[in-house]
Formats: C-alpha cells, structure tokens, sequence
C-alpha cells in the first residue's frame, strides 16, 4: 500500500484566486508551481487560507540522508552523524506555517511513545524563518504547548536566507518529515499534513513508519 503525501498550499480568498483554487485541484502542472511558490516564501504573507492538495506517492526513498552540523537552542552542535545507529526522525518546520504546528500535536504523541528508547531520536529543524525574533517564538510555543522537542535552527546561506538544510535535501515546502534507518539511509519521506486524520492516527503511521525502518537496520 502506498502512503498518501499532503502538501499545503496557501491559496488568498478574493474571487478571481478562488478560480486559480479550482485549477490547483485539477492541475499536477499547477501543484508544481504552488510548491514553488512554498520555496518563495509566499506562505508567510498574511490574509490567506490553507489549502491541502492530495498526491498520490511512494513515501519510500532510500537514499543517504544529506550531513548536517546545526546548532539547537542553546548554541550547541548538533550532527546528523552523532545519531549513527539509530533511527531519526526529522521534521522540517517553520513558526510561521499553519500545517506545521497543526502537525504538532501528533508528533508530541510519537515523541512521547518513543521517549524511553534510546534508538529513535527526533530532530525539529527551524526552517526559512523570516523573522528576527524567531527564537524567541519557538521558545515561547514550546514552553506554553509543553512540547518535548529538540529542535535545531538550519543555517543561513550566502544570501542571508535560512534555507541551507532546507536545500540541501531538496525541499518544495514544509512540514516535510523524514524518518532514517541506523545506516543514514532515508526510508520514508512526507510531505505536508493531513487534516483528516486524528492526531492518534497520524501519530499511528509516524510509529509505522519508524518500526519499519527499525526492521531494515535492524535498530
């Protein structure tokens, strides 16, 4: 069976842009271009709605997972490479995009089922923030939602842009998750959120897909 992927589209309200809605729904052409669109940075601007548009899609990848040297909240280095042997689940998120925090609740779930085994390890990138004080506002949400999350800011680039991880493993927009076996390989990858599941059954398939990346490594 192959998994659904999600991705969020931020698609204003006024009636000519209702029409560009319709052509989204019909159009794989139009679905491309809104991931563009994603990368742009339009999804920050305000008075817009969210919009998930349906892909069908083998989530499986098996590929190497890009290398990474961030640094979390606290000014620490953080490597992909220090988790060798374990599984990690990554999250590609930004404080300024709906679908992530909608995805929040169901992570917290996985987190939680996880926390006692030290082979899964969950990494929440910080991603394209446009913001100054971005910081302060992950601080802010994970202290009033009371979320465990090790989250890790990604790198600006020569343009001043904080996309370097971003770009690396080749993103169209975010939430996009990716869950890797203990060898680095990337098993599964998954884009956006799904509204229609409950945060239990989104936290279901995250642990579905972790336990079988557990299997290919063994871990």
């Amino acid at each position: 069976m192959k998994p659904s992927e999600h991705v969020p589209v931020m698609i204003p309200t006024n009636k000519i842009e209702t029409q560009i809605n319709t052509l989204f729904m019909k159009s794989r052409l139009i679905l491309l271009l809104a991931g563009a669109m994603l990368c742009a940075g339009i999804t920050s601007q305000a008075g817009i709605n969210t919009t998930y548009i349906r892909t069908e899609g083998d989530s499986a990848t098996n590929k190497p997972a890009p290398s990474f040297q961030l640094k979390d909240m606290h000014g620490n280095t953080v490597s992909l490479s220090d988790y060798k042997g374990k599984i990690v689940v990554i999250d590609f998120w930004a404080t300024w995009c709906v679908p992530c925090l909608q995805s929040f609740p169901a992570f917290q779930l996985t987190v939680d089922k996880y926390k006692n085994d030290p082979n899964v390890v969950f990494l929440f990138i910080d991603t394209r923030e446009k913001s100054e004080n971005a910081e302060a506002r992950i601080t802010k949400l994970l202290e009033e939602k009371k979320y465990t999350f090790k989250v890790i800011l990604d790198e600006k680039g020569e343009d001043g842009a904080q996309n370097v991880t971003y770009k690396k493993y080749g993103l169209i927009g975010v939430p996009t998750k990716y869950v890797i076996d203990g060898e680095g390989i990337i098993r599964f990858e998954s884009i956006g959120y799904d509204p229609r599941l409950t945060d239990q059954q989104a936290a279901d398939n995250l642990a579905g897909m972790i336990e079988k990346a557990r299997q290919a490594s063994g871990k």
